[in-house]
């Protein structure tokens, strides 16, 4: 079996998301299973009214992969995604496909969704600068949260703890030129300094880990700082996690669990999770768990398409459907 793992950087030392890639490669060999990391935006991507596609790396031909998974994240440009979009019509496993990667790259357009299917949520507003902090504080309250649309391991978030730390802050921002790149999000203090990180594949919890910030910092990150501990999600927290990858289309997904005083809200959702401190607290290997549901997915054929003169027949009333068949 051949895959590959999209990633925009080297496999270098001190990259982040590096050694996840590291881990995915040592458990394929492992399993028989060779596993390329490949850059995006070394593809050519040839289209033909033949609908005869192919794509080109680095100026050759590649053998065709069995499956491929993004590891791009946040950092997913419109190009990674035309690439995901190419090989989807070519009819390779993606996990995951370009709409779940494009809908948790964007921070706001994740808890948009989630929201809109009932799922509980912080109270969030985009930021437009200069920003309106009557509204931010009549809406949200202090201490408020601000985060970058596209961050990844607590980077680019930062807790404001009044009215006028937030001000300072906007004015900084807006003077460097920021115009919708942040959202501002209601602070849950229930959860200051702790949150649970449930890793989904497949539709199943394969592990959940508590994070705790050990410095005081409202920021639970394990790249922070932060301690992980292996716990068992209770059922509603596990209901929200599975439920939030459907959602989001996730085959894979690390979603990110906030505690609250009427129980549980979703933080985040991440299309390629970050897993290295998940598998030092937890008895797991994520990579295996991954390919055995490849594996598994990969042996269920796909299901057939009915034809569209089938389709149209099913909608219409007894008496022509009756007359539709007699023509045909």
């Amino acid at each position: 079996m051949r895959g590959w793992l999209l990633f925009n950087e080297e496999v270098a030392d001190g990259v982040p998301e590096a050694a996840e890639i590291r881990r995915f490669i040592e458990a394929g060999k492992r399993r028989g299973i060779r596993l390329d990391a490949l850059r995006p935006r070394d593809f050519e991507l040839i289209v033909s009214t033949e609908r005869a596609w192919r794509a080109e790396y680095a100026g050759g031909r590649l053998p065709r992969p069995d499956f491929i998974i993004p590891r791009t994240g946040s950092e997913t440009t419109y190009f990674t995604l035309a690439v995901i979009r190419q090989f989807e019509r070519m009819k390779v496993p993606i996990l995951n496909g370009a709409d779940a990667v494009e809908f948790c790259a964007d921070k706001l357009q994740t808890l948009q969704l989630l929201s809109a299917s009932g799922l509980p949520i912080p109270k969030t507003i985009l930021a437009k600068f200069p920003v309106d902090v009557d509204l931010i504080e009549r809406e949200l309250g202090f201490p408020v949260v601000v985060k970058k649309l596209r961050s990844t391991r607590g980077a680019g978030v930062v807790l404001c703890q009044d009215r006028e730390q937030f001000g300072d802050l906007a004015s900084l921002l807006g003077d460097a030129g920021y115009q919708s790149d942040f959202i501002f999000q209601q602070y849950i203090a229930r959860s200051h300094g702790r949150d649970v990180r449930l890793v989904v594949i497949g539709g199943v919890i394969a592990a959940s880990m508590e994070r705790r910030s050990l410095n005081g910092n409202f920021k639970s990150n394990i790249s922070l700082g932060g301690s992980g501990e292996c716990i068992t999600a209770p059922p509603e927290m596990a209901k929200l996690a599975i439920d939030a990858a459907k959602v989001l289309k996730l085959d894979i997904a690390g979603i990110d669990v906030l505690y609250d005083e009427r129980g549980y809200r979703i933080c985040e959702a991440n299309s390629s999770p970050g897993f290295v401190g998940l598998e030092q607290a937890c008895p797991i290997s994520v990579p295996d768990k991954v390919f055995d549901y490849v594996t598994a997915r990969l042996k269920t054929p796909e299901p057939e398409k009915t034809p569209f003169w089938k389709r149209m027949l099913g909608r219409k009333p007894k008496a022509q459907r009756e007359k539709i068949t007699e023509k045909v």
